[in-house]
This record gives C-alpha cells, structure tokens and sequence, in this order.
C-alpha cells in the first residue's frame, strides 16, 4: 500500500474512534445499578511466566500483573479511578507519611488492621512494621534488578510495631514512586526467612489470594475474605488464561469465553467496539530505538544523527500504531516534564536532505550497509522496522533487518549485539527513565557515557521542587536529543482495553495497578 493511503487509512481510524468518545469507551452498556458481589471475571494473561514470582529476584511485567496490587499490597499506591489523572500517591499498607524538611527522613503510619492471608505458614498473622523492615533489607542484599530504586535510604527502623522510619544519606524526590512502583511489594517475614518459597508460593495482604497454576495455561486468584477493606473485593475469582495470539483473544470476547483482553491493533478494537463491547483507550509502552556507538559508523555522531532526521517518525506513527504521541525520552501520561510534540519536532526534524548532507560530511557520501534488529512482539514492530528501512533506503543507508523473539532481543541488546535496534521500553518512570543509562546499568543498551548527562540525572534525584525537576528533565532530553543521539523513544503506542459491558469500574491505570481490580464487579 503506498504511504499516503496507509495514512488516509490511519487517520480514518483515529475519526472513527474520536466519534465513539475519543476511543475512551463504547458498545451501548447501560447504567448497571450499584456494585455486587459475587461471580469471576476472566481476564487475558498475554504470557506466561518464566523465572518465579519472587519479585526481588526479577522484573517480568507478567509477574507483576499477577501478583503486585492483587495478593501482594505496597506502602503507597498510585490512583485509579474515574476522576484520577497522572501518578497521584495515595495510601495502601501505610496510612499517612511525613517527609523531613530536608528530605532525609519518611515516617511512614502503618494501618493496624492489616492481617496476612490465612494461609500457611503465615496463617493470618497481623502485619506489621517488622514486615516492611525485612522486606527492604532484603532489597538491599537482592539483585541488581531494581534495588537501585532506594540506594540513597541507608537505614530502615521499626520504632512500633505501624510505624516505619527510612533514612537517607540524600534527598531523593522518586522515592515516593518508587514505592508505589509495583516491584516493590511488601512481603512476609516467614518468605524472606526462608519458610515458603517467594517464587512458587505468593502470600500477601492484598484482596486475592493466588490459588492455582496450570503452566502455559491458566493462572487463578479467589478472593481474600479478610482483605482490610470491607467488602473489597467484589469478585469471588479471577481467572487469567494465557493468551498471546491476537486472533485468540479476538475469538475468546467473541465467544464470551473471555471478559478482558487487550491489543494494540484499532482495526480489532473498531470490531468488537461495533459488537458492544466497551474499548478503553490508553497510552501504552515506548517504541525504543538504540543505535551502538561501538559498530562503526555509528560512532560518528554525524552518522547517528542522519539515521533520526532521515525517519519520518509521524508518518510511522500514524500509519503503524493509527493513534501515537511523538515523544522524545519521558512519556507525556505519566510526566509533566516530558517535551511537547513540537519541541519533539525541533530537535529531530524530518529533514531526508539534511540526512544526506551528514552523511556526505561524515565520508561517507553514497551510504552504507547496516542491519536493523527488530524485536517482534507484535505485526506492528515488524510494519514500522520496514517504514524505517525504506526511509534510510532514500538517504543511502541500506539496512537489512533482523527480526528476534522478545528473549533475544533483551539478550543481544544486553550484550551491545546490534548495529541498530528497535523495540518496546516498559518504563513509565521519568527517574527510572535515566536510569537506564546510568554506567552499570544492564539496559544501558546504547553504551551512553556521559558525565554532563550522568550529573543532570543526579541533580534531578536531589531536586525537591517539581517545577524545577521538569526543567532539569527537559534539558536531559534535549542533550540526549542533540549532544548523545544514542537512544531514543521515538514514538508512543496507545492500546485498547477491550471489556465484556457486564465488567464494571475497571479504571484505567498507566503502571500494572492490580489493587484496582478489588473494585471490579459483574452485572447481570
């Protein structure tokens, strides 16, 4: 299909979905009366799980599907519901906090009528602040897969059994949102111990209780009757079928065999739209795109910087993904100091000519051969890797690409095994965001090394004023943009919820928010 009828077909589909609402919802559901308990909501789980559910020793986002909000609870929560907009920090094991005028100190009030699920050999204990004490320690002996989320806190004290103290030997402004960050979950003294096993068994406080597995197959959560919430929640099951393929899911909602899927293509989400299910819209992950400063001639900052103008990443937006946000860095629905899509365009014109001007400056006047990796979890990665071939084919660069499975990619990215490469980045962090580009970092795929960058990030971390710590972000991602143009996320996907009309008050959440589903309830 020539490119000007890929984007009439496009922004066809962005108008259909502003005409149902701005793709917010759909189908014709009618007021459902007031919430009811009882009855199990089936909810697609996209894959399987891979390495266990102990969240200290992994970052799998399908573990943290299953268990971060529904059996495991965390200090502090993010938002949801139908008023709530950005990363608002409420309550969830810890009531209230107070922050020092410093910034050195966090006393967190713990709730006192928390009680473990009543299963052994925690068997319904109260929790308390002893809980909340071993699980940090333990994040400080784990991994290196996110203890980097609290390095500067250097002591962690239970002066009563529902209050916790965290001292810094710094003032770090993402602390709060790294707490609320589903890896950090607050487990049992009895798992950390050693008394259960962390990656088979999950016992939490949270309003599900984690009942059965049947590998590549199915995962189920029941209700915890002694949630603190009363009445919460309202479902008495949640069933979670592993499905990856699109026409599966597709089937599945048809059937009524499935409540809840998702999927990132509009033409699946206008179907079943007409057919009265109820579509939420919501931006999804970043498409990352890295190129490896070490393969030459990539590391000519003149070569990196003709690869970015040659692409037309609009038209790839709204061709490919039909609904997007051109973005730089930092995603615009989860920060503030994210830049606007015409600061986006400023920095990184599509500009074919000037391209070829670069690339005449840097020797190499004809081009060059190269390759392009494409992860591939979707048709889409595959259709934009082609969008992006045949726009370097116009200023000469000639790339050959290379599709892999999620598991290889993260591999050959980790080891720099790539000339050029394209993704998805799940961060949704703007501090998490520079993180990956910190020295010891393993996702620091692109080899960024750059210490005006690395001391913008540490004066981030240290800034208390939000206003401020947007405009610091903004100069980071302009330096990235201009000085570095190693890494970037070009684009935004949006996705779309797609629900049976009988689930009700399933809010919207940017971060795997599993505590949400305790206010679900099915109609008649």
């Amino acid at each position: 299909m020539r490119r000007s009828n890929l984007i009439a077909a496009a922004l066809a589909a962005v108008l259909l979905l502003a005409g149902c609402g701005g793709g917010s919802g759909g189908g014709t559901a009618r007021p459902a009366g007031d919430p009811r308990p009882g009855g199990t909501l089936v909810m697609q789980l996209p894959a399987e799980i891979t390495d266990g559910l102990n969240p200290l020793e992994g970052s799998d986002p399908t573990v943290m599907g299953i268990i971060s909000g529904t059996v495991y609870s965390k200090l502090v929560e993010f938002e949801s519901g139908p008023d709530a907009e950005g990363l608002k920090i409420v309550p969830d094991l810890a009531e209230s906090w107070e922050i020092s005028p410093d910034g050195l100190t966090y006393t967190f009030r713990l709730r006192d009528d928390v009680r473990w699920q009543n299963i052994p050999p925690v068997n319904g204990r109260p929790f308390t602040s002893d809980d909340v004490v071993a699980t940090f320690q333990a994040l400080k002996q784990a991994t290196q897969v996110h203890q980097w989320m609290i390095a500067p806190v250097t002591d962690i004290s239970a002066p009563d059994a529902h209050t916790v103290v965290f001292t810094l030997d710094q003032p770090y402004a993402p602390l709060l949102e790294y707490l609320a960050y589903h890896f950090n979950m607050i487990l049992p003294r009895e798992g950390l111990d050693g008394r259960f096993d962390l990656a088979t068994q999950a016992i939490g406080t949270g309003p599900f209780i984690l009942d059965s597995h049947t590998p590549d197959v199915e995962w189920v959560l029941r209700r915890n009757p002694d949630y603190y919430i009363p009445g919460r929640p309202y479902l008495d099951e949640i069933r979670r079928p592993i499905l990856t393929d699109t026409a599966a899911v597709t089937a599945a909602l048809r059937s009524g065999r499935l409540d809840i899927g998702t999927t990132s293509d509009v033409n699946v989400a206008d179907e079943l739209r007409a057919r009265d299910f109820v579509i939420t819209e919501q931006a999804g992950a970043p498409i990352s795109f890295y190129l490896n400063p070490t393969v030459e001639p990539f590391d000519d900052i003149r070569v990196r910087q003709a690869v970015v103008t040659a692409i037309d990443w609009d038209g790839m937006g709204e061709s490919i993904r039909g609904h997007y946000n051109l973005t730089s860095l930092l995603r615009p629905d989860t920060s503030s100091g994210a830049l606007t899509p015409d600061e986006v365009r400023k920095l990184r014109p599509f500009d074919p000519e000037r391209a070829r001007r670069l690339l005449a400056e840097a020797g190499l006047p004809n081009g060059f051969d190269t390759t392009l990796m494409v992860q591939r979890v979707d048709d889409e990665d595959v259709r934009e890797a082609q969008w992006m071939q045949a726009d370097l084919d116009d200023v000469g660069i000639r790339a050959e690409i290379q599709i892999v499975d999620p598991g290889t990619g993260i591999e050959r990215r980790r080891s720099h095994d790539f000339a050029m490469t394209k993704a998805l980045r799940g961060v949704h962090l703007p501090d998490q965001v520079w993180r990956d580009f910190a020295p010891d970092s393993i996702e620091n795929y692109a080899l960024v090394a750059d210490p005006a960058l690395d001391e913008l990030v540490a004066h981030t971390r240290t800034e208390l004023d939000p206003a401020k710590r947007d405009d610091l972000y903004r100069q980071l991602q302009e330096r990235m943009e201009t000085q570095i143009v190693q890494a970037l996320y070009p684009i935004q996907k949006f996705d779309y919820a797609i629900r049976n009309p009988r689930v009700q008050d399933l809010w919207p959440s940017p971060i795997y928010q599993g505590k949400r589903l305790a206010d679900v309830w099915l109609s008649e």
